[in-house]
């Protein structure tokens, strides 16, 4: 394997634990709930939550997240157009999602679960790439309001969903 390609794999690595969290939470956790209102506050903070991870997005991309978090970990860094595609998809992918938790499809909160998991990890995980490096690090800056909004979903999703019986 080349080495753009094993860092195309490994880099995000840190994502592929919460992506099947967000798998079995989907499966363990009922679809939501059946009150409008209550599929409608969890999409009001969940799309407020993707804003922000543009935001974040964006800080990382003008900062050199992609050329710059890799080779902490022994990697090539991961070409711009790699790392400007894989968020386009996933920013695409959770608005898309957002009309089928309106719709309360179940296969729809799997991208929810994984996005709250997701930014959760990124207020935690970015503060800690600073501490490591000494100082700033890509990201830094708007990692605390992607937690805090991480944290929102999260509870939101726990509130409007239930354990499942089926499952």
């Amino acid at each position: 394997m080349d080495e753009e390609a094993r860092s195309m794999l490994l880099a995000p690595a840190g994502l592929y634990l919460p992506l099947v969290a967000a798998l079995v939470l989907t499966f363990l956790r009922t679809r939501g709930s059946t009150r409008d209102g209550d599929r409608t506050r969890l999409i009001r903070i969940f799309l407020i939550g993707v804003a922000v991870q543009c935001a974040h997005f964006s800080e990382e991309y003008l900062t050199g997240f992609y050329r710059l978090f890799p080779p902490l970990f022994g990697l090539a860094p991961v070409s711009a157009r790699f790392f400007v595609g894989l968020n386009v998809f996933f920013i695409v992918l959770w608005l898309v999602c957002s009309f089928g938790v309106k719709r309360g499809f179940r296969a729809a909160y799997f991208p929810v679960w994984f996005f709250g998991l997701g930014m959760c990890l990124n207020g935690i995980v970015h503060p800690l790439l600073a501490v490591w490096v000494g100082g700033y690090f890509p990201g830094l800056f708007t990692s605390p309001v992607a937690g805090v909004l991480g944290v929102l979903v999260m509870r939101e999703l726990i509130q409007s969903t239930g354990w499942s019986h089926d499952a």
